[in-house]
Order: C-alpha cells, then sequence, then structure tokens
C-alpha cells in the first residue's frame, strides 16, 4: 500500500469565523468506517429477520435460536477487550481491515451452512472481526474529528442502520448473509488506504493553538500502558464506568429484544416473513433518523456542557422505557409498531451525547480500550444476553402458564425491557452527574503530559 497515497489527509483548520464542518477535516475516514458498521449492521439485521426461518429450517426451540447472537458475543468477549488493547499501542487501520476480512469470510461460511451446528460455528468466528469494530472505529473518528465536530461523526457512523428485513424476505437467510459478508470482505481491504492517526490528534490540534509548543509533540506516547493497567484507568473515572453499564441497558433493548421482533409480529400480529421484516425495517429507519440527527444535535449543545448531554441521554432513556413498555402491551400491530418507533426515534437522538462524553472522559492513549469496553457491554447484554433471556421467559411462560407463543413472546419482552431499562435510567443519571468534571480532568491530564514531555525534551537538548 505504500505506492498509493492513503485516504485522507492531516486535520485542517475550518474557515475563521464560521461553525466547524466535518468536511473540513476530511470525509473519508468517516464514509469508509460508516459503509463498514453499516455492514455489519446489515449481518445482524438479517440474523434478527431470519430467526423464525432458521428456528423452522432446524426445527429449533426459543431458547435454542436465541443461542445465536451469543455464539457472535462470545469471541467477540473474548477479543475485544485485547483488540481495544491491541489498538491503543498498534496501528488500528490494520487491525479493523484484518477484522473486516475476518467476518466477511465468516459470513459467506455461515451462508453455506447445513446444519445448526456449523451455523453457530460460523457465527462464533464472526466474533473474531466484530471484536475489532468498536474499539477501532470509535478511536480513530475520535482522533479523525475534534470535539467541536465529533458528535456528529460519532453519530454518522453510529445511524449505519440496514435494509437486513427486506434482503432476506427477497432471497431467503442464507442469501441475507452472503449479501452481508462480500462488502465487508472488499471494504476491509480498500480500508488499508485510511491515514492512522496520532493518539488525541484532533484535541491537540485543538490545543496547540492555544499553544504552539505542543504542535512539536504530535506523536504516540513512548510509555504505552498495558492491558491491566488501561482497565484500572477506565473503572477508575466514574461517569466512563457508568456510562459503560448504561449502554449495557440500552443494548438489551435497542439490539437484543429487537431480534425478536420479526418473530413478534409474525406470531402476534399474523405478519409474513416480508411484512415482518418491513417492520423491522421501519424500526431501522426511526433508528436511523433519530441517530442521523442526534449527532449535530450534540455539536450544537456541547457550549452548554457533558452534563446536559448526559441529562438528554437520561430523558432519552425514560422516554424509551415508557413507549416500549407501552408498545408490548398494544393489542394492535400498527400500534405496537408506532410507540417501538417512538421509543427508538427519541432514544438514538440522545444515543450520540452519550458517545461524545464516553470520547471526552477516556484518555486518548486508551481511548480504544474504553470504547471497546463500551462497546463489549452493549454486544453482552444486548446482542447475546437479551435474546437468550427473553427466548429462555418466552419458553417457560408456555410451559407454566399455557400461554400460545406470541403471547409468551409478548410477556418476555416487556418484563425483560421494563427491568433492564429502569435500571439503565437510574445509571444514566448517575454518570451525568460528573461527567463535566470528568472531562475536565482528563484533558487537563492530557494536556499536562505534553507539557510534562516537552519540558523533558527541552531539558534534555
Amino acid at each position: 500500500m505504500a505506492a498509493s497515497s492513503p485516504v485522507t489527509t492531516s486535520p485542517a483548520d475550518p474557515p475563521t469565523g464560521t461553525r466547524p464542518r466535518l468536511r473540513d477535516f476530511g470525509l473519508a475516514p468517516l464514509v469508509i468506517l460508516f459503509i463498514l458498521n453499516a455492514v455489519d449492521e446489515l449481518d445482524r439485521a438479517v440474523l434478527a429477520v431470519a430467526m423464525e426461518d432458521i428456528r423452522r429450517d432446524f426445527d429449533l426451540a426459543d431458547w435454542a435460536v436465541g443461542l445465536l447472537p451469543l455464539a457472535v458475543v462470545f469471541i467477540t468477549g473474548v477479543i475485544s477487550l485485547p483488540a481495544g488493547n491491541w489498538a491503543d499501542r498498534w496501528r488500528r487501520v490494520s487491525i479493523l481491515s484484518g477484522g473486516a476480512v475476518i467476518w466477511g469470510g465468516a459470513g459467506l461460511l455461515a451462508a453455506a451452512s447445513q446444519n445448526f451446528v456449523q451455523l453457530f460455528l460460523t457465527r462464533a468466528l464472526l466474533g473474531f472481526g466484530q471484536g475489532t469494530i468498536v474499539p477501532t472505529h470509535a478511536s480513530l473518528l475520535s482522533d479523525y474529528y475534534p470535539v467541536s465536530v465529533r458528535g456528529r461523526a460519532l453519530g454518522y457512523h453510529r445511524s449505519a442502520n440496514p435494509l437486513g428485513g427486506a434482503i432476506v424476505a427477497a432471497v431467503g437467510w442464507r442469501w441475507g448473509f452472503a449479501a452481508a459478508a462480500l462488502p465487508g470482505l472488499l471494504l476491509g481491504i480498500y480500508a488499508l488506504r485510511l491515514r492512522e492517526p496520532r493518539r488525541g490528534e484532533a484535541d491537540l490540534v485543538v490545543a496547540a493553538k492555544q499553544d504552539p509548543l505542543f504542535a512539536a509533540f504530535l506523536q504516540d506516547p513512548p510509555d504505552k500502558l498495558g492491558f491491566r493497567q488501561s482497565l484500572g484507568k477506565i473503572f477508575r473515572i466514574r461517569s466512563l464506568r457508568l456510562l459503560i453499564f448504561t449502554n449495557a441497558a440500552f443494548g438489551f433493548s435497542l439490539f437484543g429484544v429487537v431480534f425478536w421482533i420479526p418473530a413478534l409480529f409474525e406470531r402476534e400480529f399474523g405478519f409474513s416473513t416480508t411484512a415482518a421484516g418491513g417492520a423491522l425495517a421501519a424500526l431501522a429507519l426511526a433508528a436511523f433518523v433519530g441517530t442521523w440527527y442526534g449527532g449535530p444535535f450534540a455539536d450544537r449543545n456541547v457550549a452548554r456542557g457533558f452534563r446536559y448531554l448526559g441529562r438528554v441521554g437520561v430523558v432519552a432513556t425514560i422516554i424509551l422505557t415508557i413507549t416500549w413498555s407501552i408498545a408490548f402491551l398494544m393489542p394492535n400491530a400498527a400500534l405496537c409498531l408506532l410507540f417501538l418507533c417512538l421509543g427508538a426515534l427519541v432514544a438514538s437522538l440522545g444515543t450520540p451525547g452519550l458517545i461524545s462524553i464516553v470520547a471526552a472522559v477516556s484518555p486518548p492513549r486508551i481511548r480504544s480500550q474504553a470504547f471497546s469496553a463500551f462497546g463489549l457491554a452493549l454486544a453482552v447484554f444486548g446482542a447475546a444476553a437479551a435474546p437468550l433471556i427473553v427466548g429462555a421467559i418466552s419458553e417457560l411462560l408456555q410451559a407454566s402458564a399455557g400461554m400460545a407463543e406470541g403471547e409468551a413472546l409478548r410477556w418476555a419482552m416487556l418484563s425483560a425491557t421494563t427491568a433492564v431499562m429502569a435500571l439503565g435510567t437510574w445509571l444514566a443519571y448517575q454518570a451525568s452527574r460528573t461527567c463535566a468534571e470528568d472531562a475536565q480532568r482528563t484533558m487537563a491530564d492530557f494536556l499536562a503530559d505534553y507539557q510534562r514531555r516537552a519540558a523533558e525534551a527541552a531539558g534534555g537538548r
């Protein structure tokens, strides 16, 4: 790749007197990472829409088909935290490229699976690649884009919601997995052309405008922290620790429970696979719109402080809890979908602000590890635990209360969502109380470290 020019250039200064724009800092990294994230989310949507078909094809119980998301997250959990530490120490572009190629290949193998065991194992292999996404993508975007536009960058990246429902309905789950895998393989290779930014580069460029001395120190610190040291530092930051657990609650509902949405509409409301995929697509569209506009909202209001953004996130969790609880009580499919979409829209509006807080309170040289822990919490309690728990509760209600499949699934989703999101709301509120102070302390420590290095360099001459 040395013979070709890397994609994107170093950060540029926005025109004086104008509101900073994403294009002032280069759009290429965001576009490439957005597409890679969209392809990854496409695979998740394909699995969600196809769960009923897979259950019927392989004659599985609810709890068994709920193991498929767990297969991914088991390996993701094994690889995610070490991947975060690798991303803090080595070249992140190479790590994300290799991860995309691995999960792209695993997706093709999943499409060719002949039995449930093969499908389970290929989903587990997928976790090797997906474990590199959160720590590398979020860390790179935080270094490509300064805080003035970071909410937009992270929000747009997170808004990569797929059209998996339409693909499964048209060609079936095997070709759906293949459609998600091929772009990942190709884009994973192309991503090697991305420029590797320096750790904390975007923040330091802004700081250098006040003190030119810092401009000479745009390089990684030589004393990289080890895996255990990084984790210890992350969990000593109160708001970061609380937001990691808040993200687990968000993931439980917005990612984990959503896996059962197509099955709910098929069982309870008599939808076909095509119609159930359309319901999931409508929910994904609502989340897409919320996240797309949530990024600019976070950037416009960052001057009001991180505490304000944190409180917006609290309101979002409250509304999500209320609307989804109402949705699962609705006997009408249209009203159920309306309340689900409303909750997803509002919750997604508040999400980019919380992600901006995570980036602000995380020390730059362990930011990849911080986002890895943040994403792992979502994956474990969202993509893995929630489908399994909801499936197990559904089976229990069918066996003990004699409920029909659709009614049992409805009550399983209601009870799980209400309990978990009530806890998530409390955690988000607690994080909002100290996030501003934690962000100030992180930036002060970051600049003090560079001043120390500058003084040591000057004294060594």
